[in-house]
């Protein structure tokens, strides 16, 4: 009785089959159309495409798409073939999808099904769908991530696009090894990978792709750089530096000095502080980078530098002059401030006599060095402050004990004046 069921079974379900072909087209000189030819159970559909090439560009012995032509055509063939290839594992997945589940099935259905099918997306495409959307939803900074790790890999292919799905681990290991060719160091290198990777990770959440592995043998990690923090005795000759007053140097001197009295700020915080921030004696901030929620002790000195420059920001929601627009610019209006700050940081280090470049950053690893070495916890101290691993630095600013960071702050800043 068993036997006889399964060779039933054996010939109820017989595997329906497709196959890729090309349709000329009747005008002379036009291009033609690439077809689905599915067949089950003697019974034949089409499945039309809107991908459309030329006769020479199509090889019969293959039955696929022949990349020939100006770099240009090759260029748009590669993508109409990746294009191919995702649409015919998608109808693929349909077949294997109806024999799984052991019903009886036509050629109709599988058409249906693959026409309720998203179109075939491009990487480059998807890369920008996504910026877009962190930007709709307030995430600039991850938008303009996005957009930079795709400008690099749209150099990379020369403006080639390609479909998800071509993604490949030699595509990925020649990106990276361009990317050396160009200049960056390791860390530039990961950066620019690390976006990717997350984003291929959404494609595969998307059902854009699976999951290949493509990014395992590119280095993701962060490598260690040269120390970036500088002394407490070069960080008073920077602010006893005498500076034209409300110069532009004078500027960047003060906000890299305010930076590290507010325990290391990165330069995006420091930008976006808003008056309203400081109640009762205390900072309260989100960082734009973690969303985590941030308390510092208001002390004389950070006024101080405040109101040298609150003539600039008299009807302006925003505690610093880096930002004086409420116009839909404010990203804009700071990583151009960020620029020309850091380049005054550049001529203000080579006076203060200091070996290494001055930037933003330097403020930011500077505070979590000096506290460390002034001998508080990792858990106060927080050293690196998500430099190494965010995830980490998150669990130990969720766990600090604001007052306790308050006095250790405090005792770092009398330091300096001292």
């Amino acid at each position: 009785m068993t036997i006889q069921l399964i060779i039933i079974l054996k010939v109820k379900f017989i595997m329906a089959s497709f196959k890729l072909k090309f349709r000329p087209s009747v005008t002379q000189g036009q291009e033609g159309t690439l077809y689905f030819q599915v067949i089950h159970r003697r019974v034949v559909k089409m499945i039309y495409t809107d991908f459309h090439i030329r006769q020479d560009e199509w090889n019969d012995t293959t039955s696929f798409i022949r990349i020939t032509g100006t770099p240009e055509r090759q260029a748009f063939l590669q993508l109409t073939a990746s294009k191919v290839q995702w649409n015919t594992k998608q109808l693929t997945a349909i077949i294997t999808d109806k024999e799984t589940a052991r019903v009886e099935y036509s050629t109709e259905d599988i058409v249906s099904a693959y026409k309720r099918l998203p179109p075939c997306q491009t990487w480059f495409g998807f890369i920008r769908d996504m910026a877009a959307k962190k930007e709709k939803t307030g995430r600039q900074g991850t938008a303009k991530t996005y957009r930079d790790a795709l400008n690099s890999f749209i150099r990379f292919r020369q403006g080639e696009d390609m479909a998800p799905d071509a993604l490949d681990k030699e595509t990925i290991a020649q990106y990276e090894a361009w990317l050396r060719s160009c200049g960056l160091k390791r860390n530039s290198s990961s950066c620019y990978l690390r976006s990717l990777r997350t984003l291929y990770r959404k494609a595969v959440e998307m059902g854009l792709t699976t999951d290949k592995g493509i990014f395992r043998h590119v280095f993701t990690g962060f490598a260690k750089t040269a120390k970036r923090a500088i002394p407490l005795e070069s960080v008073r000759t920077i602010r006893l530096l005498p500076l034209p007053c409300h110069s532009p140097l004078a500027f960047a001197r003060d906000m890299f000095i305010l930076s590290i009295y507010l325990q290391g700020m990165a330069f995006v915080d420091l930008a976006y502080l808003r008056k309203s921030d400081i109640r009762n004696g205390v900072l309260q901030y989100n960082r734009k980078k973690t969303r985590q929620s941030l308390s510092i002790g208001w002390e004389p000195s950070m006024q101080a530098i405040v109101e040298e420059y609150a003539h600039l920001t008299v009807g302006s929601p925003y505690l610093l002059p880096i930002i004086t627009r409420t116009d839909g610019t404010e990203r804009r209006q700071y990583e151009k401030a960020e620029h020309n700050i850091n380049r005054n940081l550049k001529k203000i280090g080579r006076m203060a006599g200091l070996c290494i470049p001055l930037t933003t950053y330097v403020a930011r690893h500077t505070w979590a060095s000096t506290m460390r070495d002034m001998g508080y916890d990792l858990s106060i101290v927080s050293t690196g402050l998500g430099h190494e691993n965010l995830k980490t630095t998150q669990i130990y600013l969720s766990s600090i004990d604001t007052m306790a960071v308050t006095k250790a702050n405090k005792k770092m800043i009398d330091k300096i004046l001292k």
